[in-house]
């Protein structure tokens, strides 16, 4: 008969780690990996063109807001932005 023995390592009252409720700093900032304004979105972008990642069956279910809220224009400027941010 084959018998497991799970048993997990006591660790007293003393030595429990106890979160602190406090605020973040305000001098706090992540880095940021590149400036987010150096490439600015285009007015004119090109068609969309599914990749790897980001295909049209995961773009059916991307919520973009009720149907006629954006423009179709404003649809393909959003899938566009999704793609230019993908990460390989």
């Amino acid at each position: 008969m084959d018998c497991q023995i799970l048993a997990a390592k006591y660790k007293s009252v003393l030595k429990k780690v106890r979160p602190v409720n406090e605020p973040m700093p305000q001098d706090l900032n992540p880095p940021l990996s590149r400036d987010p304004y150096e490439t600015p979105l285009s007015p004119n972008p090109p068609i969309f063109q599914e990749t790897f990642k980001v295909t049209h069956e995961r773009l059916q279910a991307v919520n973009f807001g009720p149907p006629g809220w954006l423009s179709n224009e404003e649809i393909n400027l959003l899938k566009n932005f999704i793609t230019s941010r993908e990460k390989e």
